[in-house]
């Protein structure tokens, strides 16, 4: 009997030594766990002082890799000298900020990320200030050697240049777009000739080029973009949906030019060649449909604008929302369409709302809220009926007002500072003959 005591004695003993050897194992094992964990806290730590555009390259492709490397078994360590070893790298990586110095370096001609900047009229004032920061950064690489880039560099640097220059037009910072350009543009420029005229990023800075000068009124901005749709129709082909919109821009000029006929025909035609694609640009459908919408009004088609402007604005308002500043635009031109014609009265409601949004979003001073401010004024008067001094007089007093914030923003040979003026001049000659 008491030889199986010491027997199970034995056995129990054994079991106890091995339940505590598992026990100090998991034990050990968790607290290595957590241990090697800390230096990617403390490296994440790091990171967050690394720009936002180069947080993620940095982190992911030098310190990352770094940091497995240190905690690996390829150093020849051993394991309590590997995490003081990455513990320590680390630590200084945080408090001597190696990240950021490595981020300068990268910085240095990495250009920038102009993602979620392709419209800015709507932009709360931080990343306004953060596009001014991106736009200027652009400018200072365009002045640099073309030799430090790499050629997936160049063609983001160009690329975002593009970008740029397209929202400064949407946001109706026409010369600012075209002096981000020209640069590049004009002449034989050392970046734009390494890529080559025909590159999908000089072809989209070329369209934000000729859409800033379509948009002050050049007489150049026609032969721009036919050339433009020439070579991308080359490079692309015919029906490649990249050259629709500049073929739609091209549409547009050639009503500048007073050939609405042809205008309207070719809009017509580019709808169809869009309807046959497999993935419809609704966005850029309904730009279209606004730009024949308003030559429709020019050739005396007023109930086919009117119902073509209030489809637009239900697909816009679908598409991207009721206060987006291309549903705001539809709104705009819609009023004003109805303002030309006569009638304020049907006017007022959609250019109040257009109005109100415009100043809430993007200002008072903004260009296109002075514009809206114009015509709602307008329509007021004309809805009023009283064709009276006093109130000629008041209208006369805010147009002015309007004109000089123009002339203060985008200069007096501005297409609508021009329009302001021919208003202004239109109201005044009844009071001379009075």
């Amino acid at each position: 009997m008491s030889g199986f005591l010491s027997g199970l004695s034995a056995v129990v003993a054994f079991a106890g030594l091995l339940g505590a050897a598992v026990v100090v194992n998991l034990v050990s094992e968790e607290v290595r766990m957590r241990l090697e964990r800390l230096p990617f806290v403390i490296l994440r730590l790091a990171a967050r002082r690394i720009p936002p555009e180069l947080r993620d390259e940095i982190y992911g492709n030098t310190l990352l890799p770094e940091l497995h490397y240190l905690l690996s078994e390829e150093t020849g360590s051993g394991p309590i000298t590997r995490l003081v070893a990455a513990n320590r790298w680390a630590l200084s990586m945080f408090v001597r900020q190696g990240g950021s110095r490595t981020a300068k370096g990268l910085n240095a001609c990495a250009p920038p990320v102009m993602d979620g900047f392709e419209d800015i009229r709507q932009l709360p004032r931080s990343r306004r200030k953060r596009f001014e920061a991106l736009t200027t950064r652009l400018g200072e690489l365009c002045d640099r050697p073309a030799e430090i880039f790499e050629d997936d560099a160049l063609a983001r640097l160009v690329s975002g240049v593009a970008i740029a220059c397209e929202a400064l037009v949407n946001d109706r910072a026409e010369r600012r777009a075209l002096a981000l350009a020209v640069p590049l543009i004009a002449g034989s420029h050392p970046l734009t000739r390494r890529l080559g005229h025909d590159h999908p990023a000089v072809l989209n800075l070329r369209r934000a080029h000729a859409h800033a000068r379509l948009q002050l009124g050049h007489a150049d901005a026609e032969r721009l973009l036919r050339e433009l749709y020439q070579d991308e129709t080359r490079a692309y082909g015919h029906d490649d949906p990249r050259s629709f919109r500049t073929l739609h821009l091209l549409m547009w000029a050639v009503a500048n030019a007073g050939r609405l006929e042809e205008a309207e025909a070719g809009l017509l035609l580019l709808e169809a060649r869009m309807g046959r694609q497999a993935g419809l640009d609704l966005p850029l459908l309904l730009h279209v449909r606004c730009k024949r919408s308003w030559i429709q009004s020019e050739l005396g088609k007023r109930d086919a604008a009117v119902e073509g402007y209030s489809g637009v604005i239900a697909g816009r308002s679908g598409e991207l929302g009721a206060t987006h500043g291309d549903t705001l635009d539809a709104m705009h031109s819609l009023g004003k369409l109805r303002v030309r014609a006569g009638e304020g009265t049907w006017a007022v409601a959609t250019l109040a709302r257009a109005y109100a949004e415009r100043r809430r979003l993007q200002g008072r001073r903004h260009p296109d809220t002075l514009e809206t401010e114009k015509y709602l004024a307008l329509a007021r008067f004309q809805a009023a009926g009283d064709e009276g001094a006093f109130a000629r007089r008041r209208l006369l007093w805010r147009l002015r007002r309007i004109r000089r914030a123009q002339i203060r923003s985008r200069e007096a040979a501005h297409p609508d500072t021009l329009d302001t003026q021919r208003w202004i001049t239109s109201l005044t000659k009844p009071l001379e003959t009075s």
